[in-house]
């Protein structure tokens, strides 16, 4: 039979001599090779992701979200994605968010309900028996690489090695010296690792990317910025001021933050320039957040939410949030659906294809559908339980609830984003409401459920 060519089916024509069926089920042949040939190049290159984690960033730091600091990288990934304003972490302080955040459940469910502190509770943390995205990536062909902040354990029967990463080079406690990094890990093996903190993350995730740029890869970049100590590339151990406290909130320290954030910025158009050297922008999914709120550094003016990092209030969880993946997610939108850290779990599973392979018992859902077609998302209760410390916030739609003990505030976001205005007792069958589903949370989401 003579081929027929694409411009041949196009003007409705057929060979002559063939007949009219013959001609049809050539047709059909060729539609159906050509499905088929799409299907399966798109199922030979799963996408790549990466994950990009800052630490302590509020809102009110980012001029993209009327905040007092320029970063035209991180801008520049919201003007080709989707700018997130209403997306939270699962706590306002590092442990629980992570740990959330990697297994997609409620931290709760782990004892994970405030930072680890190694010197308090060495031997807490995630157990590797616990499912983890990282393990779903690789279990599944994808090479996986975290570079920065781990926080999930600090001894090293917790490393991430042991959770699904291939590749890990960074530090497990909480904080570190921007210069000083004796305790740092590569792989299982405590190594010091010279350079400044930001430049070493990047320039890992950057040499991670071109290794495996034939491959499919999820890469996660913890950074410690902009973390305390206040610590600029200058300031060097031997460079440093006799007395100077770096941790303090002062108009010193505040100079040398926003500069550690427009140099974390620095890092991040640094991978997106190697993911576009490379020619693998379009095929990679880029996700940028905050491990919590803010600490206090920006200008009093910027900042539009109450409470900040260790605070229910909505400073405190409410965090910046982009997602970027060229030719699906429409560029330049936003969306102001409730999205919370345990979310992404499910979402980058389902986009990569590997769901199935997912738990069971996820408590966050995939928002897929709506970073790529702006679907509505289903209404549901979300908790923020900080238990005993401030007890247990709650997102009801608009409506937002923090109770401690006896004392219960219920919120207005629609008309009061700053929580100013307690109207508990105006609005007495919400706020009962709430309350009960807060008591159930606090009795079924428990250690080992």
């Amino acid at each position: 039979m003579t081929d027929l060519n694409a411009t041949q089916l196009h003007r409705g024509s057929y060979v002559q001599g063939e007949s009219p069926v013959r001609w049809c089920v050539a047709c059909l042949a060729f539609l159906l090779g050509s499905i088929s040939i799409t299907a399966t190049a798109y199922s030979d290159t799963p996408p790549n992701v990466v994950v990009i984690l800052a630490d302590d960033l509020g809102c009110c730091d980012l001029a993209l979200y009327d905040g007092w600091v320029k970063t035209p990288n991180i801008e520049r990934l919201a003007s080709e994605g989707l700018l997130l304003t209403d997306f939270h972490t699962n706590s306002s302080v590092c442990s629980p968010t992570r740990a959330a955040l990697l297994t997609g459940r409620y931290q709760q469910r782990f004892g994970i309900v405030d930072v680890i502190v190694g010197s308090r509770e060495p031997e807490h943390g995630l157990l590797p028996s616990t499912p983890t995205l990282p393990r779903v990536f690789k279990d599944n062909g994808y090479a996986t690489a975290l570079f920065g902040k781990w926080h999930c354990g600090y001894q090293d029967q917790y490393n991430p090695t042991h959770h699904g990463f291939d590749e890990f080079v960074g530090f497990l406690n909480g904080a570190t010296d921007y210069h000083k990094h004796g305790s740092w890990r590569v792989g299982l093996e405590q190594t010091d690792v010279p350079g400044y903190s930001t430049h070493i993350i990047t320039q890992r995730s950057v040499d991670f990317i071109e290794r495996h740029r034939s491959e499919s890869f999820f890469l996660y970049v913890s950074h410690a910025a902009v973390h305390n100590p206040y610590q600029t590339v200058e300031d060097t151990p031997d460079n440093r001021i006799k007395g100077e406290n770096p941790n303090q909130l002062n108009d010193v320290n505040r100079a040398k933050y926003k500069w550690i954030l427009e140099d974390l910025d620095a890092g991040v158009g640094e991978i997106l320039t190697t993911l576009d050297e490379f020619e693998l922008t379009k095929n990679t999914i880029v996700v940028f957040l905050s491990d919590n709120g803010a600490v206090g550094m920006s200008p009093r003016e910027f900042r539009r939410y109450r409470g900040g990092k260790f605070s229910h209030y909505e400073g405190g969880h409410r965090v910046p949030a982009i997602v970027r993946w060229p030719g699906k997610v429409k560029p330049g939108t936003k969306s102001d659906q409730l999205i919370v850290g345990f979310d992404l779990f499910p979402t980058l599973t389902e986009i990569a294809g590997i769901a199935s392979d997912n738990p069971d018992n996820l408590d966050g859902v995939s928002v897929r559908e709506h970073i790529i077609d702006q679907t509505a998302l289903t209404p549901r209760d979300i908790f923020f339980g900080y238990e005993p410390k401030l007890g247990t916030a709650m997102r009801r739609g608009n409506w937002k609830m923090i109770v401690k003990q006896d004392n219960v505030q219920l919120f207005d976001l629609a008309t009061d984003p700053g929580e100013t205005v307690d109207v508990s007792q105006e609005r007495s069958e919400i706020s009962r409401s709430m309350q009960q589903a807060i008591e159930k949370f606090k009795t079924e989401v428990i250690p080992g459920s």
